[in-house]
């Protein structure tokens, strides 16, 4: 039982955390002394170590070996495809086999009251919670986090959540052992909950360091709104390159480095984001026929895949450098 003293320091590190829970995902840094040092995997009696994560649940499932390939065959991916994806590997991951367990054991272990829907990776502990029927999309935000944090330590305020939000949303296929996925796809749930603000939303506030802002914009300081300026440069070719300056730790000679990933000041970008804005509400409807991210298991059923449910192949040469 937790003494008055922890009580309190739980509670402040809580007022903190609450303006990062963020329609079920959040990455959490820091949390009180007294939980560091708790060791949670005791009570998860099955075991599963791949190259990059510590698997633990409460049972064996076929859906954990599923998510531990796909775990694995990501972090290579992102090595592969878009920045280094050093870390102190392995990751533990705690895997519970429904939502109202895995939020139980946020409330009754974690001590957060308002715990989120999907996943949350703890930072100082090195471990990501979540459930089996999560999705995909959970496992690659969440991984995204620590890696981000590791390796593009220079990366803006806004792209904390921008990048790890942009890998959310795939579709994909295994070949043999290599992982290959699709991106750039707006994710329908985020698009809802931008609602009517969609056309409205400022690339400058969004881009603007929040402590250098008022705290009353709500949508546009949202997790959402920061994914719409990741799938953006995804459209423009400018990924990559984002990543790439930051990883570098150059700007190109601009102020920002999405400015620098544009080659453009940010007056120039302004008419090519509300074009963009434009067109994502006018497909709004297609949008939100959307399913969920999937890999598949070969090249022939994702083509099959793709075809039911008239999902686009089509991807944006990015420039690296």
């Amino acid at each position: 039982m937790l003494s008055l003293k922890q009580s309190r320091a739980s509670a402040l590190i809580l007022v903190r955390m609450i303006a990062m829970l963020q329609r079920g995902l959040v990455c959490v840094f820091f949390l009180p002394s007294f939980l560091l040092a708790q060791d949670f995997t005791g009570q998860f009696p099955y075991h599963h170590r791949t190259h990059y994560f510590d698997f633990y649940a409460t049972q064996a499932s076929p859906k954990i070996s599923e998510i531990a390939r796909f775990a694995d065959g990501f972090v290579q991916l992102v090595n592969r495809d878009f920045f280094t994806a050093d870390f102190d590997y392995p990751i533990r991951v705690l895997v519970f086999p429904n939502r109202q367990q895995f939020q139980g054991f946020l409330i009754q272990r974690l001590h957060i009251p308002d715990p989120p829907n999907f996943g949350i990776y703890v930072y100082s502990n090195k471990f990501f919670a979540t459930y089996e029927g999560s999705g995909l999309g959970t496992f690659a935000h969440e991984i995204l986090h620590p890696l981000v944090e590791r390796n593009l330590k220079d990366r803006p305020q806004w792209a904390i959540e921008g990048i790890p939000t942009f890998f959310e949303k795939f579709y994909g296929f295994w070949r043999d052992s290599e992982l290959v996925a699709y991106w750039g796809y707006q994710n329908p749930w985020r698009v809802e909950q931008l609602g009517g603000n969609l056309q409205k939303l400022d690339l400058k506030q969004l881009l603007a360091d929040p402590t250098h802002i008022g705290a009353s914009l709500s949508v546009e300081r949202s997790e959402s709104g920061w994914r719409m300026v990741s799938v953006f440069l995804w459209q423009q070719g400018r990924f990559n390159r984002f990543l790439n300056l930051i990883a570098r730790h150059d700007r190109g000679g601009f102020p920002t480095y999405f400015e620098g990933a544009m080659e453009m000041p940010l007056e120039r970008i302004i008419p090519l984001w509300q074009r963009y804005l434009d067109d994502v509400a006018g497909q709004r409807a297609k949008i939100m026929r959307l399913p969920p991210s999937a890999i598949l298991d070969d090249e022939n059923a994702f083509t099959n895949f793709a075809n039911a449910n008239a999902i686009s192949l089509s991807q944006p040469k990015n420039l690296t450098e």
